[in-house]
């Protein structure tokens, strides 16, 4: 599957659990520098985002794009760090500006797709996880967030159907199983939502998602 080098985000649409991103990203953007190339402070960007260095990414992709108006990357890059940020409006732009330039860019309409999310426009959310699926039909991870947007509008036959097609594409992907136990709850299909969860629990090596997870299959069986 094809990853972004400017760091692709995968599930942060999550419906259920979110994973919070702001850790360690405090601090006023430091001033762009304009001296060097575009290709150079692209390369220092990377670095910073990596090493969640947020403000000064920030500062270095702006670089680039003072040097470099029409740079898709830089425009791509800035609104993941922009996301990590917490800054979802000035995420959003840079996605749209990326699109803009580059209609057939996935990964911005995807992460444009996981912004709406995040801030509950979930009709805008599901345009944009569509349309990243007909440019990239077989990811599973954008079938994922698409599900877990149309759990989120309780079209839950519509979501079951992508969680579904997700563990077609990708077995191994247990969040697909924690969605479909989510969905079977809110439709009342108690023995397919316990199932369902059960397997995520077989899969799933994260403490708190495990934790959560015991307490719906508790209050299930207690019903």
């Amino acid at each position: 599957m094809k990853k972004s080098t400017n760091q692709r985000l995968l599930w942060c649409a999550v419906a259920f659990v979110l994973v919070s991103l702001l850790a360690g990203c405090g601090g006023s953007t430091p001033p762009p520098r304009v001296e060097g190339d575009a290709a150079t402070h692209l390369a220092q960007a990377r670095e910073y985002l990596k090493a969640t260095q947020i403000p000064e990414a920030i500062g270095e992709f702006q670089a680039v794009l003072r040097l470099d108006p029409k740079s898709v990357e830089g425009h791509f890059g800035l609104g993941n760090a922009y996301f990590q940020q917490g800054s979802l409006d000035e995420a959003a732009a840079e996605f749209l500006k990326a699109l803009e330039l580059d209609p057939n860019n996935v990964d911005a309409a995807s992460n444009l797709g996981a912004v709406y999310y995040q801030q509950g426009l979930f009709d805008k959310a599901e345009t944009e996880f569509g349309r990243a699926l007909r440019l990239r039909p077989n990811d599973a991870d954008i079938h994922y967030n698409l599900g877990a947007t149309y759990v989120q509008q309780s079209k839950l036959d519509a979501g079951i159907a992508e969680f579904m097609e997700t563990l077609r594409l990708d077995p191994n992907l247990a969040r697909a199983h924690f969605g479909l136990g989510n969905a079977y709850k809110l439709q009342g299909k108690k023995q397919q939502a316990i199932e369902s969860l059960e397997k995520f629990l077989t899969m799933n090596d994260d403490a708190q998602l495990k934790q959560v997870t015991e307490s719906l299959l508790t209050e299930l069986r207690s019903r």
